[in-house]
């Protein structure tokens, strides 16, 4: 484990190279109050050139992210997004306070939408459960939920064209061009 002060540059290109680079290290980008939720996320903003706000002039808890902020926070290439059933690997979930956190919590979704209350995140200071202060995979409740940060530079990229098939032709054009192929292709699958 390695501990982080102030804003370093680290490996952003996918979720993938992100989450290699930040789990189990520990990050204190703004010198207060040690290790939080909202450090670890802020990292990433600042490696676009931008600032995760929770209030204007500072000195608010990660659910301001959203209840405040939202539209401040929400600037390229990340977006707001809203509703749970809606959360993809690699997006910010920003949940609310409650009776466990007077400061609501902030982390990145580790899988998607699962259809249930609770979903795997990868974070600082989750809960009680996981190594305080340092980036760790947790499950979190969604009972709080606010909202989604989706960093749209994360986005998969686009399906790959269909290969052409030998004298040129691809199955798209080839099935335009001789219906009898989709009907061949069609009667193959029936059986007696």
């Amino acid at each position: 484990m390695a501990q982080y002060n102030g804003y370093v540059s680290v490996a952003h290109d996918t979720y993938d190279a992100w989450r290699s680079a930040t789990l189990g290290n520990g990050y204190n980008v703004d010198g207060a109050y040690g290790n939080q939720c909202w450090d670890y996320c802020a990292l990433l903003w600042r490696q676009y050139g931008l600032t995760l706000i929770t209030r204007p002039g500072g000195n608010g808890s990660a659910c301001d992210c959203w209840l405040i902020s939202k539209t401040a926070n929400a600037k390229t290439p990340f977006i707001a997004v809203e509703g749970k059933n809606n959360i993809k690997r690699g997006d910010i979930i920003v949940t609310n306070r409650n009776q466990f956190s007077s400061t609501g919590h902030i982390c990145f979704a580790d899988e998607d939408y699962n259809g249930t209350n609770e979903i795997w995140t990868l974070g600082q200071n989750p809960s009680l459960h996981t190594t305080s202060g340092v980036v760790s995979r947790d499950k979190v409740g969604l009972s709080y939920f606010l909202g989604i940060f989706r960093n749209t530079a994360w986005q998969s990229s686009p399906t790959p064209p269909i290969p052409p098939i030998p004298g040129g032709r691809t199955e798209e054009n080839g099935k335009k061009k001789f219906p009898w192929v989709v009907a061949w292709n069609n009667w193959k699958g029936y059986r007696h």
